[in-house]
């Protein structure tokens, strides 16, 4: 195993050296057999190949969404790894120390696609966007967010990302009907919440006589520690506190929320199994009548409908982040650009695959990949208002899973049209979506980023590989101490000490510079 690791290794260091010459933007190919302007991009039909693995979701050219985008460009994308590939990273890492990149390169990790492209593995695409790319020019002059995203720390623009319309799809979700029996207003501190919840767990909404119900539950498993920290605050990552960055794990404020947590948990306020259930809690606990409050995706709106026969009056509802012990509302998560697509060095016309590109931007092309293909997928009302048809509204399965069989939905650089989500969202789900949107302040403007709680803010090359070391060798020790204070396994008080040395040995301060650095970095470019 080490041989391997070693021969990885030293490939992926030759590759690097292999890419050092290209990547420039004065090292762009000026020939190209794309045409001037308008569509089809190519005379004749063109086949580039893509490295893409989006959730276990390898890029599928026999996806009708983008067949139709062929037909209008004559740019057809191939992938080169195996529809059955399972493990993204490592078919990454196997794809750039090979030497061979495919034409368009997708993954997970920003980060990666950065140190890429500044290895010259990537094309910088900022001088191809200004003069082949009218629609994505215009929303990095427009949208500021997507101009965030789609910008690196040295001023180049290494991959087109994904920006979102709709920035708030996750919530605090409590159960209205139980509310209701039991007298009770909607919380909006953490103090009224612990009561409420108190209240669930000894009160018996559910009806049954039986004290089985679960007032607060979570289906993230070891990511459900910030989704509830944050409540108090904090978190188990990097934040922003009066303009500098800290580690919350050592602040006050990590006390606190542990401590209050801790709490909850030995009431029986919190779901005993809150770390190991796991993404099948929510439909379980909701269908058997025992879950009362959690933080999800705007999809638990869609319970009410599924379960009001079993569960006569069963409705769930969002309600505002609760309010800290220290007066703060914030919350650490929200949409930005997941990492889409880019340009390898190595591709022989990226002057036609920008066009491509910029393609997905026209409202033809932002139509296709929201909706997918009119007549099949969605269609027109009278208003001229699209709506999705009965094959992908009533299914088995999920819209999305359905519009996922075309090719909607996919990771590259696109808009992300919140009427899309709209289309199939519950009323429920829509006031959830407006009171977050009407609460901008709840995500403060100068907050670094963050997807499921974790850490995604842009680091400095130069310092990326050390960050990554030390966040992996503290980011699972942080989450397993967690999870055992939390539980009463150990003493918060006589283990937290050591803790903070502990961390200390292994580098945080170090990556607290790091963070720091480059946090100042994004602010200046």
């Amino acid at each position: 195993m080490k041989r391997v690791l070693l021969f990885l290794l030293i490939a992926l260091c030759l590759a690097s050296y292999a890419f050092a010459s290209g990547g420039k933007e004065s090292d762009v190919a000026t020939v190209s057999t794309a045409n001037a302007s308008g569509y089809p991009i190519l005379d004749k039909p063109t086949t580039f190949t893509i490295f893409s693995n989006f959730d276990n979701i390898v890029f599928d050219p026999e996806w009708a969404v983008f067949k139709q985008a062929g037909e209008k460009t004559n740019v057809y994308l191939k992938s080169i790894i195996s529809q059955t590939n399972s493990n993204e990273k490592e078919a990454f890492n196997l794809m750039v120390a090979s030497g061979n990149l495919a034409d368009v390169i997708c993954f997970v990790d920003g980060n990666e696609l950065v140190n890429l492209g500044r290895s010259g593995g990537l094309l910088a695409l900022n001088d191809l966007i200004d003069q082949y790319a009218p629609n994505i020019k215009k929303m990095l002059e427009e949208n500021s967010q997507f101009a965030k995203d789609a910008y690196s720390l040295d001023g180049n623009i290494y991959y087109i990302p994904k920006t979102q319309t709709l920035k708030f799809t996750e919530f605090y979700w409590i159960r209205k009907d139980w509310l209701e029996k039991l007298g009770l207003e909607v919380p909006t501190t953490t103090e009224e919440l612990h009561d409420v919840l108190y209240a669930f767990r000894n009160n018996d909404p559910n009806g049954n006589g039986i004290k089985d119900e679960i007032p607060l539950f979570d289906r993230r498993g070891d990511k459900s520690s910030d989704e509830y920290l944050q409540m108090f605050n904090s978190s188990t990552e990097f934040s922003i506190k009066d303009g500098k960055v800290v580690y919350d794990p050592l602040e006050p404020e990590f006390e606190t929320g542990v401590k209050e947590l801790q709490k909850w948990y030995a009431e029986g306020i919190i779901d005993p199994e809150i770390f190991t259930r796991g993404s099948k809690s929510r439909d379980v606990l909701l269908a058997s009548n025992q879950g009362g409050f959690t933080h999800d995706w705007v999809s638990t709106a869609d319970y009410k409908a599924k379960l009001q026969s079993e569960i006569p009056g069963f409705e769930m509802v969002a309600i505002a982040p609760p309010i800290s012990p220290y007066g703060t509302q914030i919350l650490r998560d929200k949409r930005s650009g997941v990492p889409g697509w880019g340009i390898s060095s190595q591709c022989k016309d990226p002057v036609a695959l920008i066009k491509y590109f910029d393609y997905w931007f026209t409202q033809e092309g932002n139509t296709a990949i929201n909706w997918g293909i009119e007549g099949e997928t969605f269609s027109y009302d009278q208003d001229g208002n699209k709506y999705f048809l009965d094959n992908i509204m009533n299914t088995d399965t999920t819209p999305l899973m359905e519009l996922r069989k075309y090719g909607v939905q996919y990771r590259i650089g696109m808009i992300h049209d919140g009427n899309y989500e709209f289309a199939f969202m519950a009323p429920e789900a829509r006031a959830a979506a407006q009171l977050y949107t009407d609460h901008p302040e709840w995500y403060p403007d100068d907050s670094l980023t963050y997807a499921n709680q974790r850490l995604t803010t842009k680091i400095l090359p130069e310092y990326d590989s050390q960050y990554k070391k030390i966040v992996a060798n503290t980011r699972s020790y942080v989450d397993e101490m967690y999870q055992s204070w939390v539980l009463g396994t150990m003493d918060f008080d006589s283990t937290y000490p050591e803790f903070c040395k502990e961390l200390e040995k292994r580098g945080i301060k170090e990556a607290i510079e790091i963070v720091q650095k480059s946090y100042d970095a994004s602010k200046n470019n």
